[in-house]
């Protein structure tokens, strides 16, 4: 094997010292903006909600697609603000901000509606107060005139009790639900100990005499629960058919 010359050395052990310098800096300095996370974006389906349009950091993503929502790839980072405007008039609708993890992904929901008075991003699951043997629920007056023609309701609640199996009379009660209103926010348990579902009915009331107002078939309640609601929050949307029954829409939060 022939003898390396001292300056071939010399040259070779620069070489590989500026070699392994240069990979040591890219590997350390590598800019945080290189790895992303993704979020996903679901829009409610809420009257009056415009197209939506997504900003990060003041910068244009895209619009949330209405079926199946819409994913974004962010740049890692620790504060990201995202921003909903209305596409059509560029109005600002509301902001959220998020802690971008690396290969992280987040789910989120743009609710908007006028009618509802709601505005804003809601984090997968809900709200997370709401107590998992319970319900949290606003109810919608979208009853007709024709059939309902008061100004305003009193609604009242009923409850079967899944251990005992006795109807029961809750002391949740809506005072004043006045067309085209929504609801203070009730919280109605709905699991028992046991694991059992509590369902509820409602009673439309007249504000003035108290008294049961009963729909054109002669019903005196409308059922307003199902079952798996532990933990949810929702709109509930009071309607009532070109016969006077009423039924209802429901929407999770």
């Amino acid at each position: 094997m022939n003898k390396m010359t001292f300056a071939a050395m010399k040259y070779l052990v620069l070489f590989f010292s500026v070699l392994i310098l240069t990979v040591s800096c890219r590997k350390g300095d590598l800019p945080e903006a290189h790895y992303f996370g993704k979020v996903h974006i679901d829009l409610m389906n809420l009257p009056n909600t415009p197209t939506v349009m997504m900003y990060l950091d003041g910068k244009p993503l895209d619009t949330i697609k209405i079926i199946g929502g819409t994913s974004f790839d962010i740049p890692a980072k620790e504060k990201a603000k995202l921003s909903a405007y209305d596409a059509k008039s560029k109005e600002w609708l509301a902001d959220t901000l998020l802690t971008i993890v690396p290969n992280g992904k987040q789910q989120l929901k743009f609710a908007y509606s006028t009618l509802f008075g709601l505005k804003g991003f809601i984090a997968e699951g809900g709200n997370s107060t709401v107590p998992a043997d319970s319900l949290d629920v606003r109810l919608f007056n979208n009853l007709s005139a024709a059939f309902y023609p008061l100004e305003s309701y009193d609604l009242s609640f009923l409850y079967l009790d899944p251990v005992s199996g006795e109807i029961m009379e809750s002391s949740a009660v809506v005072k004043g639900w006045g067309r085209k209103q929504l609801s203070p926010v009730l919280r109605l348990k709905v699991v028992a100990d046991n694991g059992g579902q509590y369902t509820y009915v409602a009673q439309l009331r007249d504000p003035a005499t108290g008294e049961v107002v009963s729909q054109p078939d002669g019903s005196v309640f409308f059922v307003m629960t199902g079952t798996d609601l532990g933990g949810k929050t929702r709109i509930t949307t009071v309607i009532d058919d070109n016969t006077g029954s009423i039924s209802f829409n429901e929407i999770d939060l």
